[in-house]
Parts: C-alpha cells; sequence; structure tokens
C-alpha cells in the first residue's frame, strides 16, 4: 500500500486488492474499515463529509480517492462517506525517461514525457519504481504521439 496525502485529498494505492462486493451498502461498510484501519494504524485524523471515489484497474488493483468536501457541524468524531464506483478504469505509467519503456510496445509521447497503459506491460513491478501512476483519465487521455507500435 502506499499512501500519497495533499490538501485536497488522499490517495491510496492498493496493489492487488479488490473489493468483495459490488454492493454499494457492503462496499460502503468496506472503505469504512478502511478508514478505521487509517486512524489506527497510521494516526490519520478523518472527521466531516468525504468523497470516496475507486478506481478498480484488472492488471494493478484499486485506488482510492479520498476526498473532504465538508465539515459536521454537530460532532467532530463523525464521518460520512459518500463513495463513487469507477470501474475498469485505465492506469498509465508516465516517465522522463524514454529507456524505462524501451522493451515494450505502445509508447505514447505528449508534453515531455513518455506514458505506456499498465495493460501493455507484462510485469510492470519492473518499471513502476521509476514512474509515476497516472489513473482517473479518458480513455482518449493519450492522443497526442504513438511513438512505437
Amino acid at each position: 500500500m502506499k499512501i500519497e496525502v495533499t490538501d485536497e485529498k488522499t490517495i491510496l494505492y492498493l496493489e492487488n486488492y479488490y473489493f468483495k462486493t459490488k454492493d454499494k451498502e457492503n462496499l460502503t461498510k468496506e472503505i469504512k474499515d478502511i478508514f478505521i484501519k487509517l486512524i489506527k494504524y497510521y494516526k490519520f485524523n478523518f472527521s466531516g463529509i468525504y468523497e470516496v471515489n475507486i478506481f478498480e484497474n484488472n492488471k494493478y488493483g484499486t485506488i482510492l480517492e479520498i476526498i473532504k468536501k465538508d465539515e459536521l457541524l454537530f460532532s467532530r468524531d463523525l464521518i460520512d462517506i459518500k463513495v463513487k464506483i469507477k470501474k475498469y478504469s485505465h492506469l498509465y505509467l508516465k516517465t522522463k525517461d524514454y529507456f524505462v519503456f524501451k522493451d515494450y510496445k505502445d509508447i505514447y509521447y505528449q508534453d515531455n514525457n513518455y506514458y505506456i497503459d499498465i495493460k501493455s506491460i507484462d510485469n510492470y513491478l519492473k518499471v513502476i519504481e521509476s514512474c509515476e501512476l497516472i489513473y482517473n483519465q479518458k480513455d482518449n487521455y493519450l492522443t497526442k504521439m504513438l511513438l512505437i507500435k
């Protein structure tokens, strides 16, 4: 698990983790369990209203994007969660160094960066440490230039 925290949101990269259910009510319970673990083990301080975006990818796993929307006025200990599910989202790896992807096909070049769809790589673990994981993009995100096909 990798955690990125910014002022606007918290992002959890849950590699090889898939939710057990597709039912929104049970899914919300699983996410609340994740919140409890973050509070208990990582000393996060959550209170208020949160939007949780779920990005699942068959190859990678799950990415949770936790965005604080508002404070609750009547209690500082309560958490309210609104869940949005985005199944089968595309994940891309991004790097400035072409040689990271030199052994692969379907390499894109856009805005001085090289991109590859994670599904194009057999074992993405070889290159993920030298790349940034891009998620929540439209299917046609990479439209500029296909270098190698």
